[in-house]
């Protein structure tokens, strides 16, 4: 690898991921350090200095980038790929807008095809599919710190505010201005019906279901959806709801196959990817955490999907009570084990009577 000043410099101006962890870069107009990918405003040459450690650099009185994180160790990874994905992944992350692939494909010396498919292969989404993500939670973040909607937007990498909105619905459930106002101007309709689990309150706007519970006090039910949304307009009704609610009644008493029902619930993409795949679990057949993370290609996110699955707003419409753990028993379920006992052996015996008669 050629340490020239005149090479260094070159790998600045290409924001060369190859030289991270070997050599960082200051600026003396603000004594700040920096990786070679920090998507920062390029210095002037005259005002750069190189360090071959973050110490050298903090000892001649450079401050770390806060974007770029120099001070920060790599994290270790199993084999050169996932390596590779890795710096993909903090170059995604520190840039204020979204990378080509082939700018991607260019800080780690793949062709973009390969960097597509190796990508796709280690964390089961797409680069453009991981930079919509992280845009996506640093928007919220911004709105949840109080920012207001402009400056969220631009700061999180969006073009303009009406591509913003276009996709809006999809990752928060609502605008971004009713998320950050806790659903002010939404219009939610909620219903509270007996089921064989216990009350179930089945709320949705316009576009879908945005709350499915199951509890014993419609009081404690209520007053959690109108904290979730506390700004939006919640009104108790059944017409507008459809048919939905007998719908999921009928499933749970055993009289009809379970209801692929539409949803409108905010989340990330990795959320997406393993409720998506959980609707698709036959009705009647379980699968464990870990046989969920490598169906989506992510087999080393056992946990994540535990927690996707813990944090499902939309019970039995996402049917996360089919995911159980590989040591064996039905495993937690937010709306209490007895309930997940009772949803798997009904939708277990519904199976049997089919099984029989193709036996005869």
């Amino acid at each position: 690898m050629d340490l020239s000043e005149k090479a260094l410099w070159q790998a600045i101006l290409k924001r060369d991921c190859s030289y991270n962890g070997i050599c960082f870069y200051g600026v003396i107009t603000t004594f700040i350090y920096c990786r070679f990918h920090c998507p920062s405003k390029k210095p002037l040459a005259e005002n750069t200095r190189f360090f071959f450690s973050k110490e050298g650099a903090e000892k001649a009185g450079f401050r770390p980038c806060k974007r770029c994180r120099p001070d920060q160790a790599e994290e270790p990874f199993i084999n050169g790929i996932e390596s590779k994905v890795l710096r993909v992944c903090h170059y995604i992350e520190s840039c204020d807008y979204i990378p080509t692939l082939e700018e991607l494909s260019q800080q780690i010396n793949l062709s973009s095809f390969h960097l597509q498919r190796v990508f796709k292969k280690t964390l089961g989404i797409t680069p453009r599919n991981y930079a919509d993500a992280h845009r996506q939670l640093r928007f919220k973040k911004a709105l949840k710190t109080g920012d207001n909607i402009a400056l969220a937007t631009y700061d999180a990498g969006y073009g303009s505010s009406s591509r913003l909105y276009e996709n809006s619905s999809r990752f928060l459930g609502m605008t971004p201005k009713a998320y950050k106002q806790h659903g002010k101007g939404q219009k939610i309709y909620y219903s509270v019906v007996n089921c064989p689990l216990g009350l179930l309150l089945l709320a949705a706007t316009k576009k879908g279901i945005c709350a499915v519970r199951i509890g014993d006090s419609q009081e404690d039910l209520v007053n959690e959806l109108k904290n979730e949304f506390k700004n939006a307009i919640i009104n108790e009704t059944s017409s507008e709801l459809s048919e939905w609610p007998q719908t999921l009644i009928n499933y749970l008493a055993g009289n009809t196959p379970w209801p692929k029902l539409p949803y409108d619930v905010k989340a990330t993409s990795f959320q997406r990817m393993v409720w998506d795949h959980l609707r698709s679990i036959p009705e009647g057949q379980t699968m464990h955490y870990s046989e969920v993370a490598s169906a989506i290609g992510r087999p080393k996110a056992t946990r994540a999907v535990a927690r996707a699955c813990a944090t499902n707003p939309v019970a039995l419409v996402i049917p996360c009570h089919r995911v159980v753990p590989k040591t064996g028993g039905t495993g937690g379920y937010r709306w209490g084990s007895d309930r997940k006992t009772k949803l798997l052996a009904m939708e277990k015996q519904k199976g049997k009577p089919k099984l029989m008669q193709k036996r005869r």
